[in-house]
């Protein structure tokens, strides 16, 4: 019998101490995780093309305005010709527009990086999990006293979420 006792007992903590998770949080914690990674990345999602298409459209336009620019002519204060200036560069709107498209492709990319958070969280809630807990509670009139007997219960818990 102590034998019998003795193996449950050792069962019994073995399986409690495997059982506990030094990170476990709980449904809702996880859920609302997966909610807010869910919205960081439906909004860089709808970000992420905007920016880009405002790049690109100022790279075609300083594409198009360095195409189109003609040298200016120069003339002294009695009208006469002196030369021609240079034509004007475009050269910044060309580097913004380029630095523009590529940070707009890479917050649209970054996108999936929250998208598979947002998912691995919710799939972490919704795993079964066996919980383990001790809780001490007074039961009146236990071994002849009154409320002041507390008694430790030793809980051990299958938790499986049902939730969508």
């Amino acid at each position: 019998m102590k034998k019998t006792f003795t193996l449950f007992v050792l069962s019994f903590i073995g399986f409690s101490s495997f059982a506990q998770q030094v990170n476990s949080e709980s449904y809702d914690e996880l859920m609302k995780k997966s909610r807010r990674a869910r919205t960081m990345s439906t909004i860089f999602v709808a970000t992420g093309p905007v920016i880009a298409a405002g790049g690109i459209g100022t790279l075609i336009y300083g594409l198009i305005q360095n195409e189109m620019a003609e040298p200016e002519s120069i003339y002294d204060i009695n009208g006469n010709y002196v030369g021609e200036a240079p034509a004007k560069k475009y050269n910044s709107e060309i580097t913004i527009g380029a630095v523009g498209a590529v940070v707009g492709l890479g917050v649209a990319l970054t996108s999936i990086v929250f998208s598979n958070r947002a998912y691995e969280y919710k799939r972490q809630a919704r795993k079964m999990k066996l919980k383990t807990s001790v809780d001490r509670f007074k039961i009146p009139g236990l071994q002849n006293s009154f409320a002041n007997t507390r008694v430790t219960q030793y809980k051990l818990s299958l938790v499986i979420p049902l939730g969508r």
